[in-house]
């Protein structure tokens, strides 16, 4: 399995040297933001090449390169192919790390080891790993040529799953029920009818959309934390499009729906859980 992972690896990383170089030629139908120290002389390469950590960076934070980048037929097949070859590693990855999270991270270090010399960050000897998030994802792709593309932050995302009192309890129950603060959010917790559906809540980090517009007045929305690509139908010009800020705005822009009925406030912050709004009106205690 390591030596198909490897072999997965080095496969990728040839299609998108190969791909990047498809795409040095045009630079008139390429816009690359310079976010994350691109400059004027960075190109694609460096973008699909950014694959390992840096700096102790948080795993769930990803390094976006917002784009545009007009391509043939031929290269939107060669761009699908390398999609399908991210999921091929991917599906490697998840079989090892499900048979041997141990033996994973053994495999890690060595991929990183074996790779360094892609990697200026890799210090320590080689104790710095490879981002599998900014491997997996794919390159976004359309398959007709904007007539106009937004870029926005998305800051409001989030995960809900539906609980019930005893999946809170348990939760609670693997934390430290000796401290104060667990024990008052137990109390709090026991307060409740049994029956009262709960919402364990998951905010989700900022993305980067592209709010699409065809020719034909069709809309579509991605997340784009690499280029968009698109077929630039023999024309050299770029889609109109916003150069969008490099961080993501501190407030929340959306306005909340008026059926948002989870509450702001976690009933039990310590496992993130909310109370429904609609619950909480109608129970007295």
């Amino acid at each position: 399995m390591e030596a198909q992972l490897y072999k997965q690896f080095e496969a990728l990383r040839d299609s998108m040297r190969d791909f990047s170089r498809m795409l040095s030629d045009d630079r008139n139908t390429l816009w690359l933001a310079p976010w994350n120290h691109l400059d004027s002389r960075s190109t694609i390469e460096d973008i699909l090449f950014d694959l390992w950590y840096q700096d102790d960076q948080d795993g769930r934070e990803t390094r976006v390169y917002p784009g545009l980048v007009g391509i043939t037929p031929h290269q939107i097949t060669y761009a699908n192919e390398i999609n399908l070859a991210k999921d091929r590693f991917r599906k490697t990855v998840q079989k090892i790390k499900a048979d041997d999270s141990a033996f994973w991270r053994d495999v890690q270090g060595r991929l990183a080891k074996r790779y360094k010399t892609l990697n200026d960050q890799l210090t320590r000897d080689g104790l710095a790993r490879i981002h599998l998030k900014q491997v997996f994802r794919h390159l976004p792709l359309v398959v007709s040529r904007p007539e106009k593309v937004g870029f926005s932050w998305y800051t409001s995302g989030r995960s809900i799953q539906k609980i019930t009192t005893k999946d809170a309890y348990d939760l609670l129950c693997k934390l430290n029920t000796e401290s104060a603060h667990i024990q008052i959010q137990l109390e709090r917790l026991a307060a409740l009818p049994s029956n009262e559906p709960l919402a364990r809540v998951q905010k989700q980090a900022p993305v980067l959309r592209a709010n699409i517009v065809f020719a034909n007045k069709q809309r579509r929305s991605l997340n784009v934390s690499l280029p968009l690509l698109f077929p630039n139908e023999g024309q050299i010009d770029l889609p109109d499009f916003n150069i969008p800020p490099q961080t993501p705005p501190a407030q929340r822009q959306r306005l909340v729906r008026s059926d948002n009925r989870i509450e702001d406030e976690a009933y039990l912050p310590s496992i993130r859980v909310h109370r429904y709004a609609q619950q909480q009106k109608t129970n007295f205690f």
